[in-house]
């Protein structure tokens, strides 16, 4: 009869952050959490997939449990095989049978783990559940409730501005951040509009957006929004479309749709922090007027 044993392993830590990986293949991203802030059910920081915490082993600490578990298994054979022996030659038991046994000592030897927890960008404490976790770059939710506010937000642009200053080649970083700051638009409009609606919206077009919420939840999302802190979000929409499909050159598409850069046409788009600042913040403002507006609905 087949008999299954269970073991149970601790998982070294890092400061007391356990690393974690997204068990979902099209992400697949690194992230910590906290000990004690570690739940049975978790999300993923970067794509929001839910996980019971046993899935989000890495494959580091796959291999580390493993390894453990079979020192672990091979003890309990030579516990069961000694007791066994025991029954059958032990000093009362094998009276007159002319055979003894004596049990050997089994040694237990400790498996070390042989790798270290990564080194991630920023640690961040989340203001509705209070999980404690470590993220790379750009994301999108707390791994301990899904929640997507403006302070994780917040958090967001402080890594993209420590990351421009700290990069050695600032321009292929503030290509990066371009692109992360539309992929964050884009995150957290589709968010805020499953629920509200089962449709789906192109949140990667910034006036299809606006036009989507105003169907939906009859608001203008780009009211209060500064003129200048407009125009700059239309660019860095823009100008991140093109360094994708036209390696950064003016088009007139481009034109098309900012026709105050129409001089430029043909030369190279230039990438800025001040613009990206720009950006941020009236996307910010564009966030709040969201989230009023839903929250009005009830």
């Amino acid at each position: 009869m087949n008999k299954k044993l269970t073991f149970t392993v601790s998982i070294p830590t890092d400061e007391g952050f356990v690393g974690r990986a997204c068990n979902n293949l099209e992400c697949g991203q690194y992230f910590k959490i906290f000990a004690e802030s570690n739940k049975d059910v978790m999300f993923c920081p970067y794509c929001g997939s839910e996980f019971s915490s046993n899935e989000l082993l890495t494959s580091d600490q796959v291999e580390y449990v493993t390894e453990v578990a079979k020192k672990k298994a091979f003890v309990h054979v030579q516990e069961q095989f000694q007791n066994m022996l025991k029954k059958t030659f032990g000093t009362s038991s094998g009276r007159g049978s002319g055979i003894t046994y004596k049990p050997g000592r089994i040694q237990k030897r400790t498996v070390m783990p042989k790798y270290q927890e990564r080194k991630v960008d920023s640690e961040l404490d989340c203001p509705t559940c209070n999980t404690k976790f470590q993220v790379y770059g750009i994301f999108g939710y707390c791994p301990g409730c899904k929640e997507e506010n403006l302070l994780i937000y917040d958090a967001n642009l402080s890594i993209i501005e420590n990351e421009i200053a700290n990069s050695d080649n600032p321009d292929r970083q503030l290509r990066h951040a371009y692109g992360d700051l539309v992929s964050t638009f884009e995150s957290f409009c589709i968010c805020k509009a499953s629920k509200i609606t089962s449709e789906k919206g192109n949140f990667q077009v910034l006036f299809d957006s606006r036009k989507f919420f105003k169907k939906h939840i009859s608001t203008d999302i780009f009211s209060d929004v500064l003129p200048e802190r407009l125009l700059a979000l239309r660019r860095l929409f823009q100008k991140r479309h093109i360094y994708i499909h036209s390696d950064g050159t003016i088009t007139d598409k481009y034109v098309q749709k900012i026709p105050e850069d129409k001089l430029l046409l043909g030369q190279k788009a230039v990438l800025s922090i001040e613009e990206l600042k720009l950006s941020a913040e009236g996307m910010r403002v564009i966030f709040l007027n969201l989230v009023k507006a839903i929250e009005a609905r009830g």
